[in-house]
């Protein structure tokens, strides 16, 4: 059976239960979806439902559940039952970071971590966790995910997602720059638009700079950030205070293309062992659209003759 037919069969059963929650019940269809991993995971239903709709439910799950999909199917199903609850929900589709940014995060921690790979990986600010998941099953090696996020919805379907994924998880609903814990091997992020108004000022600073904290020594901070990340008010405090701690490693500019308001680059953080450590390169890459595949790959190989080159090796 094809890849594309088991994303279509899982989905369905997603399909099926949210939409009969939220006809039933009157909850949104992203609740529905939540509910429907749920049931899937353990067959409980958390809500006080009427025997039609938990018949509704039993015979969806019974058309998945003697089945055996690939982690990525089901991802992919659940991305396309979040991406169609937003849309119902009138939220941006900017709340879930594009498949091709976590596959290019694996890559990235594929030459960072080169003779052993991260075993813990906190997202600070982890939404629906699209991010990191997509990450840990490209790079397909056993490890645990923590995050923080300030909606409780989108912690729980976190926590499922990475539930059935079967990757070990921690999903704490509060606001992040309120968690203390690590020290973590790996922090990843998405960082959303800044609102003109936060009462913190530039949001992805004092994130940033709170969450070092919590990294290694010789860790990696990579997070997608705008392209305007530090032409921001006090970015030169910010850059003070990051350099006592952590070393700029590098900076990839991603198509304009990709994003429809709010251009985007990867930026890469090591966090120093020691206060005596420089950096002598740093990485800079204007890399071609994801689409174009032989643009990319020559890109690819230039960043592998970079890494090659400065042998890295934080083990």
């Amino acid at each position: 059976m094809s890849k594309t037919t088991d994303v279509e069969a899982f989905y369905a059963y997603i399909d099926a239960v949210a939409g009969a929650a939220k006809d039933a019940l009157g909850i949104t269809y992203l609740e529905g979806v939540n509910d429907a991993l749920d049931y899937l995971l353990d067959e409980v239903v958390e809500r006080d439902i009427d025997d039609a709709l938990l018949a509704v439910y039993a015979e969806a799950r019974r058309d998945v559940i003697d089945r055996t999909f690939e982690k990525e199917t089901v991802r992919k199903a659940v991305q396309l039952a979040l991406l169609k609850g937003f849309k119902d929900a009138q939220i941006t589709n900017a709340q879930m970071t594009p498949d091709t940014i976590g596959m290019f995060f694996s890559y990235l921690v594929d030459r960072l971590y080169p003779n052993e790979k991260p075993k813990t990986v906190f997202d600070p600010l982890i939404g629906t966790a699209n991010l990191v998941v997509t990450m840990a099953n490209h790079l397909n090696e056993p490890m645990q995910v923590i995050g923080t996020d300030d909606d409780w919805l989108m912690c729980t379907i976190a926590r499922n997602l990475c539930d059935a994924m079967d990757l070990k998880n921690q999903v704490f609903h509060q606001n992040t720059v309120t968690y203390e814990g690590g020290p973590f091997d790996l922090i990843v992020t998405d960082f959303p638009p800044h609102k003109l108004d936060d009462p913190l000022g530039y949001f992805p600073y004092p994130v940033m700079l709170h969450h070092l904290d919590h990294l290694r020594e010789g860790g990696y901070f990579i997070a997608l950030v705008e392209n305007d990340f530090f032409a921001q008010k006090k970015h030169k405090l910010f850059r003070d205070k990051l350099m006592e701690k952590a070393h700029l490693f590098g900076l990839v500019k991603l198509d304009e293309g990709m994003f429809t308001t709010h251009p985007k680059s990867v930026l890469i953080v090591k966090k120093k062992v020691d206060n005596d450590e420089t950096v002598d390169d740093f990485l800079l890459v204007d890399l071609p659209p994801f689409s174009d595949e032989e643009a990319f790959q020559k890109a690819l190989i230039k960043m592998n003759q970079w890494f090659q080159k400065k042998e890295v090796d934080v083990q």
